[in-house]
């Protein structure tokens, strides 16, 4: 059941002041003064924002171990005999198979440091003057861990068993250093929990934990179930490795849990790991038996094998979302379903509709085979048609008007291949896209285009056009008549009246703001694409009776047209 987001509130409120508990004054302070800032990223599950936050340093780390324990319930490569994984109801964690149970306490010193737990951290206990229970004298670390074995037999967590037939284990994990603990050999060396030989008595956990409370007179052995050296036999004291360890251990785990092998495959494994954690965090603490709900304590192999697929799902989801609005062959995608949208809307004529959205078919599967084949297809492609040349450049596909350019690109680039019989992109590897039409009626067609975006006008563009295919090798190779298609420039010829009276004060007169282009090939017809869209505007039509572009009265008028157009562009704006 979904909880609301205000239970998910109070829980982790609740996790965090029962953390607090065992904390010194300094570093409760440092909670609380930051106390907005940790609910809300453990909320969120955005538990790097607690880096920071030296305070915080075990509670991440308790709830790390804990993911560890869970992840490794369905880790295949380990043959776990637990099936559930309790939080913070025994200890810090409890492992639940058929027969066996383990309590987990986690205890941590500052990492980076030289500091690392001694002996005598363990068996160190508090002094209490009056508990509600006399067994609460004996609160070592250690005596807390291997009593919660005895609590377990008392308690109602689990029902309708005997469970006097469990094998208890007890597991102190640490991040203390690797090199510390060397007198304690005995217990951080057992790691199948079962220790032969007998327990000395000058055993240091032993010793102190067999010595009598102060000045009342009762020992360890007047409240426990079973003797000193049953509960210590099976205790192991696990040097777990640092936080950042820890961390990349359970994000390798996940990595192979989940079977993806892709490039994927670490960033959904880092969304599983953050959805665990916020998950750990709001299931925790809730200590009263009368209050707790075990569907929530009781985190079992079934539900975090349903909980892992779902954030898988999710995390797939995700990166194809954002994959797709982020990328260029999605952008190409989207214009041409705009595009797509634009002709089925337009043109009236059913015949000269097919033809185009023929035509756009075309391109589409064009460029979805191309970026299989080269997946930075389309990123070249943009840099082609706007910056005139065949570079990697960045783009943010988020912002701007990218996908209106594009459209209007790919509309000019149908609006010329519908005339042709036989059609294909060319020179693939030039800094200008190219394409070839080819006709039994008409004289075959090469052109490109570069989009201006509106930041220069038409003589700076056919400048920008000129200059690319200067600087490519292929591009000098061409000798036949190559169509140059200027699209999106600025307005070379504003109000007349506004020129004049910015023309009176003016260093050098003019009489007009056209500027001309020189030193152009003879070989390069630059096409003004309005022109071309005046002509299909025709086209549009309810009253238009045609059956092609392709049709034999009309190519030689769109062959007539289109020189018309390249010849007053010539006029107005090329020198020769």
């Amino acid at each position: 059941m979904l909880e609301t987001l205000d239970i998910k509130r109070k829980k982790i409120e609740s996790t965090l002041e029962n953390y607090m508990t065992d904390l010194e004054e300094q570093e409760k302070q440092e909670i609380l003064l930051h106390k907005e800032q940790i609910v809300s990223s453990l909320m969120s599950g955005e538990f790097r924002d607690l880096g920071g936050l030296t305070a915080m340093r075990g509670f991440v780390y308790q709830y790390y171990v804990s993911m560890y324990y869970i992840v490794s319930m369905i880790y295949q490569k380990r043959d776990n005999w637990w099936s559930s994984v309790v939080l913070e109801y025994f200890d810090d964690i409890t492992l639940i198979g058929e027969n066996k149970i383990r309590f987990i306490q986690v205890k941590t010193v500052k990492e980076g440091g030289t500091k690392s737990h001694a002996p005598n951290d363990f068996v160190k206990r508090k002094s209490l003057k009056d508990p509600e229970k006399p067994k609460l004298h004996f609160n070592s670390w250690v005596e807390k861990n291997i009593l919660n074995y005895d609590y377990f037999l008392e308690s109602n967590l689990i029902e309708e068993v005997d469970k006097s037939t469990y094998n208890p284990q007890f597991e102190i994990v640490t991040n203390t250093k690797q090199s510390s603990l060397s007198n304690l050999i005995n217990y951080t060396g057992n790691i199948n929990f079962e220790i032969k030989d007998a327990i000395s008595s000058e055993d240091k956990l032993k010793a102190a934990i067999s010595k009598p409370i102060e000045n009342l007179g009762f020992g360890f052995g007047d409240f426990s179930q079973k003797e000193i050296d049953y509960y210590l036999k099976k205790l192991y004291i696990n040097k777990f490795g640092s936080t950042r360890e820890l961390y990349e251990n359970i994000i390798d785990m996940i990595e192979e849990t989940i079977f993806i092998t892709d490039i994927r495959a670490k960033s959904i494994a880092e969304y599983v790991f953050q959805k665990m954690f916020a998950f750990v965090i709001s299931n925790s603490h809730e200590d009263n038996e009368d209050r707790i709900k075990k569907d929530e304590l009781i985190i079992t192999k079934l539900q975090i094998e349903y909980l892992i697929a779902v954030w898988v799902t999710e995390a797939k989801e995700l990166i194809s979302e954002r994959s797709y609005y982020d990328s260029a062959w999605a952008i190409f995608n989207r214009a041409i379903l705009d595009l797509e949208s634009e002709f089925k809307e337009q043109f009236a004529n059913e015949k000269l509709k097919a033809e185009l959205l023929k035509e756009l078919q075309w391109v589409n599967e064009h460029i979805t085979e191309s970026n299989r084949g080269n997946s930075t297809y389309c990123v070249l492609v943009l840099n082609k048609i706007f910056n005139g040349n065949n570079n990697l450049s960045m783009w943010d596909f988020e912002h701007g008007d990218i996908k209106s350019n594009l459209k209007e690109s790919l509309r000019f680039i149908i609006y010329f291949l519908v005339f042709y019989e036989e059609h294909s992109e060319v020179y693939n590897t030039a800094k200008l896209l190219f394409h070839e039409g080819q006709s039994s009626v008409i004289d075959n067609i090469l052109f490109t285009l570069y989009h201006a975006r509106n930041n220069s006008n038409k003589v700076t563009s056919m400048e920008k056009i000129k200059f690319s295919l200067n600087e490519c090798y292929i591009s000098r190779q061409i000798t036949i008549d190559l169509y140059c298609l200027l699209i999106g420039t600025k307005k070379d010829v504003v109000n007349p009246t506004a020129s004049n009276i910015s023309n009176m004060f003016k260093v050098t007169s003019t009489n007009s703001n056209m500027h001309k282009i020189t030193d152009v090939p003879d070989n390069m017809r630059f096409v003004d694409v309005g022109e071309v869209e005046e002509l299909f505007e025709g086209f549009k039509d309810e009253g238009i009776d045609l059956e092609s572009f392709k049709h034999n009265e009309l190519l030689p008028k769109w062959k007539e047209y289109l020189d018309g157009i390249v010849n007053k562009l010539k006029e107005n704006y090329i020198e020769g």
